[in-house]
């Protein structure tokens, strides 16, 4: 039996309904006592003051009607009120002369005011006063405690059924929420489970509710889609690396060994400098890579400072502008000073990779146009060119890594440099847009400000 509770409840919520109850018990048996202290207190300040009362009315009597009135006014009250309460008059020689007590209490002063009193005449307690009249009379009032006896069996007992009522549907309710937390719980702990066993596109169900759990399963929904994310494009990188990768290394390979069986030594030098060539080629893959894993990973946030895109912009001019002129091209930079909080060597990097392949797309003779612009609290790097531009359908191929469109013409590169561009947007929550010059291409850098 309480290996089945304890499936359906585990410890820690068995021990938090335990802790709920004993909380609920507690509170309730505070709330009982302070009520029936000041229940206690309210009835007794009420007797108080009926005593009080009725001895200034015993008072008034003798002064009004004397002997007579005050004997014929204590016996009316012990007649009406005899269950409760206790009356008697006594004359200056003690004798008693009204009222429904049959003798006296001992040792009680003629001027006391609520004393209390056990066992008189078989009554458990009494709570005494007297006053002493006229003629050397004395009157005496006194009050048991059926009242307060009354109020803890009647009240008190209500108050205890209702604080039943309340702690069960207090527990009920609890453990109703517990059940929805634990469920709750279990269902985004069933997701990660099923995600750490392999099943990468495992998520949390959206109920498309505002409440904390409703967000975190969202927010570990996003999480799950960029884990996938990312395995996706590791496991691309790695099945690109190896299909890329073994043409150079086999074609290094063939270098080197031509360059042992050659005789000459000008056959020698000239395979090692096409080695070269192709272990350079291969090294300028593997830094890209790690650009774009950095970038894709988040690590070169360390690396974020104040950047001014200016004077950034006019580098990459003084960089390319030699090349552009081998080609007769018209190269324009129009900058506007704009700051953002950046990772200047990646942006560096990003803009090359812009203009690079804007001018060797670019006709000769042909037009490139570099802008700098704000773009609300961020900025805006725009690479244009007149060349022969990337079809609609082909631009989400073109910034996939390996990939390169519309090459037939010329050199064929990495395909990996609009990779490196959209992976630095995406380190600053940005985006980079593909759109028609007509002709040509225009990529555009959008960077966030913050």
């Amino acid at each position: 039996m309480m290996s089945r509770l304890t499936r359906a409840w585990p410890l820690r919520g068995l021990l938090l309904i335990f802790a709920i109850i004993l909380a609920v018990g507690l509170a309730y048996s505070v709330a009982v006592e302070f009520v029936d202290a000041r229940g206690k207190a309210l009835i007794s300040l009420q007797e108080r003051n009926a005593a009080k009362d009725e001895l200034d009315l015993f008072s008034i009597v003798d002064r009004a009607e004397g002997r007579h009135g005050l004997i014929l006014e204590v016996s009316q009250q012990a007649e009406l009120n005899g269950r409760t309460s206790v009356f008697a008059l006594k004359d200056a020689n003690g004798a008693l002369i009204a009222g429904n007590l049959k003798a006296w209490p001992a040792s009680l002063e003629n001027n006391a005011f609520w004393l209390a009193r056990r066992n008189v005449e078989g009554r458990s307690e009494l709570r005494i006063s007297t006053r002493r009249l006229s003629d050397g009379m004395v009157v005496l009032v006194g009050h048991d405690n059926q009242a307060l006896e009354s109020f803890q069996d009647t009240v008190i007992g209500s108050v205890w059924v209702a604080i039943a009522i309340v702690a069960v549907t207090c527990i009920l309710i609890a453990m109703a929420i517990t059940s929805l937390i634990m469920a709750r719980v279990r269902e985004l702990s069933a997701t990660a489970q099923k995600v750490s066993s392999g099943d990468f596109q495992a998520r949390a169900r959206d109920r498309r509710g505002h409440g904390p759990f409703d967000q975190i399963a969202r927010a570990q929904n996003m999480m799950l889609a960029r884990i996938e994310d990312l395995i996706t494009g590791l496991r691309i990188v790695t099945d690109s690396l190896a299909h890329d990768l073994r043409t150079p290394l086999a074609q290094t390979r063939k270098y080197i060994e031509d360059g042992v069986l050659s005789g000459g030594l000008q056959d020698k030098q000239n395979a090692l400098e096409a080695a070269l060539t192709e272990v350079d080629r291969t090294i300028s893959t593997f830094s890209s890579l790690i650009d774009i894993a950095r970038a894709e990973g988040g690590l070169s946030r360390n690396a974020m400072e104040a950047v001014a895109l200016s004077p950034l912009a006019q580098g990459v001019y003084d960089l390319f502008q030699p090349l552009a002129e081998e080609r007769a091209i018209h190269f324009n930079l129009q900058v506007t000073a704009v700051h953002i909080h950046g990772h200047r060597t990646l942006l560096m990097q990003a803009v090359s990779n812009l203009v690079h392949n804007a001018i060797k797309y670019a006709p000769d003779g042909g037009q490139v146009d570099l802008e700098i612009s704000a773009y609300g609290d961020g900025a805006q790097i725009l690479v244009a060119d007149n060349g022969p531009g990337i079809a609609p359908e082909e631009r989400d191929d073109a910034v996939r890594r390996f990939t390169q469109v519309g090459v037939d013409t010329r050199p064929k590169g990495l395909g990996l440099g609009l990779a490196i561009v959209e992976a630095a947007a995406r380190l600053h929550n940005g985006k980079l847009i593909l759109e028609d010059n007509a002709p040509g291409l225009r990529a555009c850098i959008i960077l966030a400000g913050h």
